[in-house]
């Protein structure tokens, strides 16, 4: 039995979240309700902005509409700019509306819904508008500039940089001025006396936001995403299209849009840089916090993400991060971070205050107060095979008033399809639940909370219980081992010498019983033992016994060798058998992990002799101080002869043929004339070592 746990924010960030957060500590609440506000039908928003009295201004394309969400929801036209896009929106201390508009490079200056022009920075972007004071700082594309306006057409600028696009800009409790930059992904800070410097380079093409947490510390995100080529573009003209805030309208079908994000500009003479890595609708993002007195670090990082938008998070100690391209928005924190929820649309483009811009479709979601109620699909869990589910369980609270319910699916594909099984039927809010999904490789669950202020329920731990379906071991591979190599476990170095077991009750055949020692066999040797040796795994790692069967070659008949060894070698005294070929079987079992639901499986071995029979040696000649002999065997080849005079040391000799390779081979001994007459000894090895020998009187 296997639990699949789910009990820390990274595990439950790697969900959906609709309507329910995940916090910094790893449990699952209900999140912030959100009203999406119907009426919003542009093709692309860009960025929003609320005022003092609670109105939100959204910036869009490809009209040059600056739409008003009243906080009763209703939506109008504010304004309407003659460039085709609104790129940058901000609040000025006078309470005047400032919206930058794009292509064109103009600020205009917006009150009661007359817009006036305030200042062209003579670029054909605005990309972001920030304000120190009541100075306003405007970001640039085409050139990519920071431009410092001090009142109405009364602006110079300030810095060029290398890239083509000044995309965000931010400014600090200091009043210093920070920018990112698109092209190489320069984050440029500025002092207060104007002086400019390079505090960062993230490695990716583009800085996206830059933003501070309550404590003051400056965030920034880079990032990077495919380029895209649009019909509109020219090879003479430059021509506007969405920003990575927002992708153009008929750029890419919703399912496109999975695969793909947009990138800032599309011209003939500039381009963005492209993906890092080659990977063709790749994505990539970092968070990057900068702290006084300290080196920039990367707190966060995605594979398959870009960051559009940073804000601050007042329940936490970081910032909220809008994500694309699976519209999830995350709480993330210097040491941890949290999926905050996830959006159908598939683009989070950006925060106004509490307020949330996506596209891919486009759409303003808004606060709204009262009960606050979600749901939360886990993600699939591959359980490795098909598998039977048991008892889920969780942990947590739903008090008096607050609903917590479970629903499960399964299947056998990675991607939920049409083969799963459908939703279950929703569960109480039971802290233990049977798991009403058949049997299947994947399985996801669901749960829905509600709940309101202290009522809200909980979830800090989930439990799911399987257990895959029993498979078969494998058998790798079954061999003899050489006639005589036996192996033994030994717990010391020892003797040599090795004690046989008498044949018992379960056969005629005489084996070596190890010890229970640790540590590799070793190998050994005893006439008459012959070794079979094999390699079993099972793939759900249950530990294996092993039977061993054999039949004569010529036989179908199995017999019995042995049953339940648990090591992968088994040695037998060989003597028992007549001389012949022999087939053996092992067959390997994991019913000790699985009573009821064993499953086995065996392997042959091919033809072993077993060749018990010492050679014959038989004398040809002996005259003239050269003795001849032949040596014959019935089963296996000859493989060495040795003679050895008066008792002194073995000599080898070599047959007539030069090679010792067959069952009969004949040889010639030449002896020096002091040998004659004295005790001649000659012995043979065949194959199976068997070993024959014979005394004569020396020629």
């Amino acid at each position: 039995m296997k639990i699949w746990v789910s009990d820390t924010a990274a595990d439950f960030s790697t969900g959906e979240a609709r309507g329910v957060s995940v916090s910094a500590d790893g449990s699952l609440l209900p999140g912030k309700s959100l009203m999406r506000v119907e009426g919003v039908n542009e093709a692309v928003l860009f960025t929003a902005v609320r005022d003092k009295s609670g109105e939100l201004y959204v910036g869009t394309g490809d009209a040059g509409k600056i739409l008003r969400i009243t906080p009763e929801g209703k939506v109008d036209t504010y304004v309407t700019l003659d460039e085709k896009e609104v790129t940058a929106l901000r609040i000025g201390p006078d309470g005047a509306l400032y919206a930058g508009a794009s292509p064109g490079g103009k600020v205009y200056r917006i009150v009661k819904g007359k817009s006036t022009p305030y200042y062209d920075t003579k670029a054909e972007y605005v990309w972001a508008l920030a304000f120190e004071g009541k100075v306003l700082y405007v970001g640039t594309g085409l050139p990519g500039e920071i431009h410092r306006v001090q009142a109405a057409n009364q602006g110079e600028r300030i810095h060029t940089t290398p890239d083509p696009h000044v995309r965000s800009l931010f400014a600090d409790a200091q009043g210093r001025i920070w920018a990112g930059t698109s092209g190489s992904g320069l984050i440029v800070r500025i002092d207060k006396a104007g002086h400019a410097t390079t505090v960062y380079d993230s490695g990716k093409p583009e800085v996206t936001a830059i933003a501070a947490d309550k404590t003051g510390r400056v965030w920034a995100a880079a990032g990077t995403a495919e380029m895209t080529t649009t019909s509109s573009e020219s090879t003479s003209t430059p021509q506007a299209a969405p920003s990575p805030k927002a992708p153009k309208a008929g750029s890419a079908t919703d399912d496109e849009d999975k695969g793909k994000a947009e990138v800032s500009v599309s011209v003939s003479s500039v381009r963005l840089a492209p993906p890092r890595g080659g990977a063709k609708g790749g994505y990539s993002a970092e968070l990057v916090l900068f702290e006084e007195g300290e080196p920039a670090r990367i707190v966060w990082t995605s594979n398959d993400e870009v960051v559009f938008d940073l804000a601050r998070d007042d329940d936490g100690s970081g910032v909220l991060a809008a994500t694309g391209p699976k519209g999830k928005l995350y709480e993330v924190a210097s040491d941890a971070s949290a999926l905050t929820r996830t959006f159908d649309e598939k683009q989070v483009t950006f925060f106004a205050g509490d307020d949330v811009g996506t596209n891919a479709s486009s759409a303003i979601y808004v606060r709204r107060a009262g009960e606050v109620s979600g749901d939360y699909v886990s993600a699939v869990k591959d359980t490795g095979r098909t598998s039977r589910f048991g008892t889920f369980r969780w942990e947590g609270d739903a008090p008096s008033g607050s609903k917590v319910e479970f629903a499960f699916r399964s299947g056998e594909s990675a991607a939920p399809d049409t083969t799963w099984s459908p939703w279950s039927a929703w569960t109480g809010s039971e802290k233990t639940i049977a798991i009403p999904a058949p049997d299947g490789r994947f399985l996801q669950w669901r749960v829905r909370m509600s709940g309101e202020g202290s009522h809200a329920p909980i979830i800090r731990r989930t439990e799911a219980a399987y257990r895959n379906h029993n498979a078969a071991p494998a058998i790798e591979s079954l061999a003899a081992l050489d006639p005589a190599e036996v192996l033994l476990r030994s717990g010391s170095g020892g003797s040599n010498v090795l004690e046989t077991s008498a044949p018992d009750e379960r056969g005629i055949f005489t084996g070596l019983e190890d010890s229970k020692s640790e540590g590799s066999p070793r190998r050994l040797f005893r006439k008459g033992f012959r070794t079979l040796q094999w390699k079993a795994t099972d793939p759900d790692g249950d530990p294996l016994t092993y039977d061993l069967d054999f039949r004569a070659a010529s036989s179908s008949k199995w017999m019995t060798l042995r049953k339940d060894i648990r090591e992968g070698y088994y040695s037998f005294d060989s003597t028992s058998l007549p001389d012949g070929d022999y087939v053996f079987r092992v067959t390997a079992s994991d019913a000790e992990n699985n009573p009821g639901d064993a499953k086995t499986t065996s392997r042959e071995s091919v033809p072993v002799r077993i060749d018990n029979t010492p050679p014959v040696i038989r004398q040809l000649s002996s005259s003239g101080g050269v003795f001849q002999f032949e040596a014959l065997d019935a089963a296996s080849p000859i493989t060495e002869a040795e003679y050895s005079v008066d008792a002194k040391k073995w000599t080898r000799i070599e047959p007539a043929d030069g090679l010792s390779d067959s069952l009969r081979e004949t040889y010639a001994i030449k002896l020096p004339p002091d040998a004659k007459g004295g005790y001649l000894l000659v012995r043979v090895t065949d194959a199976s070592r068997n070993v024959a020998s014979a005394s004569f009187t020396a020629p």
